[in-house]
């Protein structure tokens, strides 16, 4: 777990430090595409493999990057290359962010056409099938996103807890007024108690955001950890890392 905290701690809050050289020989990826049923649409993706991945047999965990850029790509696979991380890395590009994000509209964030409902089931029966049949994966999955696709992270780990083994957000939560949704999908998930067994989820949010000027979000995360504690105990590793200043980072965590 320290690995995975390490990874979003310097990719989420120390973005404009990241180096790219100090000898590290940086493949961005190859682009990959998929069409989708489901969303009527064709997904670019950019796949970014592990450097020994041509002259090996090895079959790797993957990443899937949410908001998936070039740059976003980049900046992940420096720091696994630091952190000697060896995975696949798929960056799933958007097309519609709101849309594929959102499982619901409300005043603090409105979205014409919220259809997370769907992102999460194309994730789920096309694109996670699409990428094992492709590439040498070992059945271990991770999922990230950052702000709008940290919510989307929230989400579907709430409604597919069995989906990825690790759940990692940035700036990741929900405004007061969605608060009813998601305790009605904490309320329904949390039945299903050994579907979170041996998942692990961590959030790392900046309290001084200025999107979330009351700390409504931070408040979300607050809120669901007591939550986990209380009816998941010990099923799941979960931490949640909290950064006062972008520039002293000093952290606090609640486990």
């Amino acid at each position: 777990m320290r690995n995975y905290i390490l990874f979003f701690v310097l990719i989420g809050f120390l973005k404009s430090g990241i180096g790219y050289s100090q000898n590290v020989n940086v493949k961005i990826g190859i682009k990959d595409s998929l069409q989708s049923k489901i969303l009527n649409e064709n997904r670019q993706l950019i796949v970014s493999l592990p450097k020994d991945y041509e002259v090996s047999s090895e079959n790797y965990p993957v990443l899937f990057l949410l908001d998936g850029t070039e740059n976003h790509l980049l900046e992940a696979r420096v720091v696994t290359y630091k952190l000697d991380l060896e995975m696949i890395i798929v960056a799933i590009s958007n097309t519609d962010r709101d849309r594929d994000m959102m499982p619901i509209s409300r005043q603090s964030y409105e979205v014409e056409n919220p259809r997370a409902e769907n992102f999460i089931s194309f994730i789920e029966t096309e694109l996670l099938p699409h990428i094992d049949k492709k590439y040498r994966t070992n059945g271990q999955k991770t999922i990230r996103g950052k702000s709008l696709s940290g919510l989307f992270v929230m989400y579907a780990f709430l409604s597919k807890p069995d989906l990825f083994d690790h759940y990692i957000g940035n700036c990741a939560g929900w405004f007061v007024d969605m608060n009813t949704y998601f305790n009605n999908l904490t309320d329904i998930s949390f039945q299903n108690k050994q579907n979170f067994k041996g998942k692990k989820l961590f959030v790392a949010n900046s309290l001084s955001d200025p999107l979330d000027p009351n700390k409504e979000i931070h408040q979300s995360i607050v809120d669901l950890s007591k939550r986990i504690k209380h009816e998941l105990d010990d099923r799941i590793k979960f931490e949640y890392m909290t950064v006062d200043t972008p520039k002293n980072r000093t952290v606090s965590l609640i486990r």
